[in-house]
């Protein structure tokens, strides 16, 4: 790692990617250390994931196998690499603070914790960055349509742009809980809307 927040020699990175149909797990040759690097750096429009394994949410018992798959990034909702754990340098680094946060992704729901400048609120911090992909963590995944893609992780990066609902935890009471804004079965609700429209 150097105080490029991780930029170094390429290195094969296990990758657990979500799309609004797929789930692809398999390996990326990057320079980052971080998540949302891995997404937010690639300058063309596809991801290249190698020994690539594909499910198709709605048969989640089939999988294909593929040495090397592109994934268009504009797809992509979601995608977790345990194995990363780096971060910017404390040279770079912007202080922030952390905030409860829930995305709904249809057909996921994201509940865990973003990291916000200090001094801004969340809702600003969430929505004034112009990355693509931002970092969460914490992380638990939800889904009524595909129990299968439920599970917690560490750190993953998300799509805002494709986040059809954002909840932040309130300015005036920071350790509100995000059920005390929308019950699950609400959330629930919203997310089968999505997928009959189908």
């Amino acid at each position: 790692m150097d105080s490029f927040g991780g930029l170094g020699a390429v290195h094969a990175v296990e990758v657990d990617i979500i799309t609004d149909a797929y789930r692809i797990s398999g390996t990326v040759q990057t320079r980052f250390g971080r998540v949302t690097d891995i997404l937010n750096q690639v300058t063309a429009m596809h991801l290249t994931v190698e020994q690539a394994t594909m499910r198709e949410h709605a048969y989640p018992g089939a999988t294909w196998t593929a040495p090397s798959a592109l994934i268009d990034l504009a797809s992509i909702l979601l995608l977790a690499a345990p194995g990363l754990t780096g971060g910017a340098s404390s040279e770079m680094r912007i202080p922030k603070r952390a905030v409860m946060a829930q995305f709904a992704l249809p057909p996921i729901r994201v509940t865990g914790t973003i990291h916000v400048p200090m001094g801004s609120r969340p809702l600003d911090g969430l929505l004034n960055v112009t990355d693509r992909f931002l970092a969460m963590t914490d992380v638990t995944i939800a889904s009524g349509a595909h129990p299968e893609l439920g599970g917690t992780l560490e750190a993953v990066a998300i799509c805002r742009a494709r986040a059809q609902i954002l909840l932040v935890a309130d300015d005036e009471r920071p350790d509100e809980l995000l059920a005390d804004v929308l019950d699950e079965r609400t959330a629930e609700s919203w997310l089968r809307v999505d997928e009959a429209a189908r």
